[in-house]
């Protein structure tokens, strides 16, 4: 018997050396594979939560993307935010709303700044829920804090209005971070809008959980050839066609350009090709040289990320000779036949998520 237990204890202890060998292997392996199929450096999820309201609850308020996506809102000088609301105690609330937004320029992480905006109930939507509504403005501000063609991260907690603002008159959270573009006065500034949002309407959906019903399989090649493709030259049944776009006369430019090509003109929606993974950029932060990137079949979903720039990278930088002439045209029209009752069924009930 003696015997017997020995080599049980001696069995147990090498299978259990064994399994601590595999699990030492297997971090650096999954490490590897992520370093290979994201290759170009570091990369790494942008925050989905602000840590100075980490204590509020959570709200159910939720961003229209439906909304904030049209072209009559399309601002260069300013940026509408609307939020339906569930929350009863935010419908409840006898008190005025104010929407304490923490924004920040994507360019420049410096730039972030805490804005106090009264919020206005506009309408009832479907069973409790209301549309809430409100404008980040430049007014009364020294330097402007929305300038057109930018791309920007809100965090939003709600409040009863008070003469301060804290605990005492939160009311809660949004959850996840609200992205946005703004417009300019180009074909090219407004198209890079439209891009941008579109894809921010996939990525907040992701995270919510929702359905969309747009078609296109998980995979980060794919995404960007839908996120492009209604608003692009030679593009054939809505996906872009990239040996159009940066096959002639704007040829792929290299990663290490990049702070270059931000530093004269906007690049969010434009392409960027590593070794197994593609992705869209969003913004570039010179003071972090780092990249905003907007990825999808990331971990099999859509992610918002920051990269360190690489020298290896191919970079489609958007022209406007590569914009449609005809693509606002079809957005107005659309927009027109377009109402508030007309918010997807998947937008509008959003459930308890």
């Amino acid at each position: 018997m003696k015997f017997q237990k020995l080599n049980i204890l001696l069995l147990v202890g090498i299978v259990s050396l064994t399994s601590l060998a595999e699990v030492a292997d297997a971090w650096p392996l999954r490490r590897r594979n992520s370093t290979n199929r994201y290759s170009g450096g570091s990369v790494r999820v942008a925050p989905k939560a602000d840590a100075d309201s980490s204590g509020y609850r959570s709200l159910r308020a939720y961003y229209s993307y439906e909304l904030a996506s049209g072209e009559n809102v399309a601002f260069a000088d300013r940026i509408r935010v609307f939020l339906r609301v569930q929350d009863a105690n935010v419908l409840e609330t006898k008190e005025p709303l104010v929407a304490e937004v923490k924004i920040t320029d994507l360019s420049d992480h410096e730039s972030t700044q805490v804005k106090y905006i009264p919020v206005k109930i506009t309408e009832q939507m479907q069973g409790e829920e209301k549309l809430a509504v409100f404008d980040v403005t430049n007014q009364g501000e020294q330097a402007p804090i929305v300038q057109p063609a930018k791309v920007y991260r809100m965090y939003v907690n709600l409040h009863r209005k008070g003469k301060e603002y804290g605990a005492d008159t939160a009311l809660g959270r949004v959850p996840t971070p609200y992205y946005v573009a703004t417009s300019g006065e180009t074909q090219l500034d407004r198209a890079r809008q439209h891009v941008a949002m579109r894809t921010f309407r996939e990525f907040y959906y992701k995270e919510r959980g929702w359905r969309t019903g747009e078609r296109y399989p998980m995979d980060c090649h794919a995404f960007y050839l839908w996120a492009t493709g209604n608003c692009t030259v030679g593009a054939y049944n809505g996906r872009a066609n990239l040996g159009r776009l940066f096959g002639g006369r704007t040829p792929y430019r290299n990663g290490g350009n990049i702070p270059q090509i931000a530093q004269e003109a906007s690049i969010h929606g434009d392409y960027v090709r590593i070794p197994g993974h593609t992705f869209m950029l969003l913004a570039y932060d010179a003071k972090l040289g780092q990249v905003w990137t907007m990825e999808a079949n990331f971990n099999s979903t859509i992610e918002v990320a920051m990269r360190p720039t690489g020298s290896g990278w191919q970079v489609g930088h958007l022209a406007v000779e590569h914009i449609r002439d005809d693509l606002f045209q079809v957005a107005s029209e659309s927009a027109s036949t377009t109402t508030t009752s007309q918010v997807s069924v998947e937008e509008r009930n959003p459930g308890s998520s």
